[in-house]
This record gives structure tokens, C-alpha cells and sequence, in this order.
């Protein structure tokens, strides 16, 4: 189970840079096509369709990863790690519709991102070198 803990683990971290890159694509797809039209919300949301998709994916990995750790019993700091990277998916889900209305959630969504990001790095790396040193 460690070993699919490992592999899962470092999915996220390349999801979450994938994720990124997608919620860039977004902001410059909307860019590029008001060069060219009047830019609708639609077109707008079209750009971030594959942001979204790849967001929901990731709360439910970290969601496995969580169902993982515990099931495995790692314990401490396994299992309370991943259940926080859980609820900060969730919150970042949230966050992500509500900025739609409330524009400087936002920002609160970008910072969200990086604490995740962060979160999830470190959570496989350690993933990877704890257990070549057990």
C-alpha cells in the first residue's frame, strides 16, 4: 500500500503542475480571443473547462490519498496530512465557483493553489524518501 501511496502522491504533484498550467491557459485563451470578439462569460468559462475538470479529479485524488492513508494505517503525520490536503481541495473547489461572483476570492484561490501545491510536494517527497530510508 506504501508504494501506491508513493505513485498516487507524486500523480498529485503532477496534476497539480498541469493544473496550473491549465488555469494560465484559461487566462490567456480569454486574452487571445477579446483580440479577435467581444468576449461572452461563455467563452470565458470554455478556456477554463479543462481547469475545472482537472480540479475535480484532484480533490478526488486527494480524497484516495487520504482513504489510502488511513486504510494503510501510516498514521501520524500521514493521515491528518492528507485529510487537510483534502479539505483545502475542497475549499479550493469552492473558492473557485465563488470567484466568479466574488472576484477577490480569487486571489484567495491563487494562495489556496500554492499552499496545495506546497502541501503536495512535500507530502510525496517525503513520501519517496521515508520509505527508502525504513
Amino acid at each position: 500500500m506504501r508504494a501506491a501511496f508513493q505513485y498516487l502522491t507524486s500523480l498529485l504533484f503532477v496534476a497539480i503542475v498541469v493544473q496550473v498550467g491549465l488555469a494560465g491557459f484559461g487566462a490567456f485563451d480569454a486574452i487571445h480571443k477579446a483580440k479577435h470578439a467581444s468576449v461572452t462569460k461563455k467563452t470565458i468559462e470554455h478556456g477554463f473547462n479543462a481547469h475545472t475538470a482537472l480540479g475535480t479529479i484532484i480533490v478526488i485524488l486527494l480524497l484516495l490519498a487520504f482513504i489510502l492513508a488511513a486504510a494503510a494505517r501510516m498514521g501520524r503525520p500521514w493521515v491528518p496530512w492528507t485529510g487537510g490536503l483534502f479539505v483545502a481541495g475542497v475549499v479550493q473547489s469552492v473558492l473557485g465557483m465563488a470567484s466568479t461572483d466574488v472576484p477577490w476570492l480569487g486571489f484567495i484561490h491563487g494562495i489556496v493553489a500554492l499552499a496545495i501545491y506546497a502541501g503536495v510536494a512535500l507530502l510525496a517527497h517525503r513520501a519517496w524518501t521515508q520509505a527508502r530510508t525504513a
